[in-house]
């Protein structure tokens, strides 16, 4: 299923430690999703917890107990749901895959997906979650070894940036469509976006102050253009299709931007 989206992610090196993760711009303008109170198709469904829809009845018994017990076969049976649902996504495409696809490729039954999910969103979300946390986990403030200078942690944190999505570029994809469709999706990736054009602004402060980058840029203005050029770039490059556009070292390039941009210097 062809994507028609942009990317999702930037990131910038902590002059102090050596990287702080980005988020990728949704769409300026998105249609509007389904209502709260709505399933993927329109059905009733009820309020939002744990970052899911609240199951009733039966299933509602089920997850209780099952979350009370936390058995580490209960971990298992989620994460496989999980691990089946996103091949089927990347395979197919979100709108295309159903709750009976994700049952019948993992041979378990419709009860056992009510056990741990109570819609598709709900799955698709936590998905996206865990893509979130991975790129944070790649290129979240750390020291590095070594006398590296500010540029060099930016190099660092970039490439660890470039790796995770170029891995996980199909989702990328698939979670700024799903965004256009799902507000709650939208919401979390606008959040997280916002959070991180602010710490690289922090960042470039920070650099300013210290005599490192040039004071006559706006530090929140020039962090909110690069981690958007920096993300749709690599959408383009990893799942767009424009392999022409491609530069032969995309950390290079990318590094070389930031650094002009900012007029960034190691003294």
């Amino acid at each position: 299923m062809p994507l028609v989206c942009r990317g999702d992610a930037c990131s910038i090196a902590d002059d102090r430690h050596g990287g702080c993760p980005m988020e990728a711009s949704p769409r300026e303008q998105l249609p509007r999703g389904p209502r709260s109170g709505e399933s993927d198709k329109g059905e009733a469904r009820s309020n939002v917890t744990r970052g899911g829809w609240v199951p009733t009845g039966t299933a509602a018994s089920r997850r209780t107990a099952h979350e009370a017990r936390g058995t580490d076969r209960g971990k298992n049976t989620r994460s496989a749901i999980l691990a089946a649902a996103r091949a089927l996504f990347e395979e197919h495409g979100y709108v295309d895959v159903s709750i009976e696809d994700i049952v019948t490729r993992l041979g378990v039954s419709r009860g056992t997906f009510y056990t741990y999910f109570s819609t598709k969103s709900d799955v698709f979300r936590e998905l996206s979650s865990q893509v979130r946390e991975e790129i944070d986990t790649a290129v979240s403030a750390r020291r590095e070894g070594g006398n590296v200078g500010v540029i060099g942690a930016l190099t660092n944190s970039n490439r660890r940036y470039i790796e995770v999505y170029k891995a996980n570029a199909r989702m990328y994809g698939l979670i700024e469509q799903v965004a256009t469709m799902d507000p709650e999706v939208h919401r979390q990736r606008l959040e997280s976006r916002r959070a991180n054009v602010e710490r690289v602004a922090s960042t470039i402060t920070r650099w300013q102050r210290r005599g490192l980058a040039d004071l006559s840029i706006d530090p929140l203005t020039t962090a909110s253009v690069l981690v958007s050029l920096t993300s749709n770039s690599c959408y383009w490059w990893f799942v767009g299709g424009d392999e022409a556009g491609c530069p032969d070292d995309p950390v290079v390039a990318i590094t070389d931007i930031w650094v002009r941009a900012t007029g960034l210097r190691d003294r």
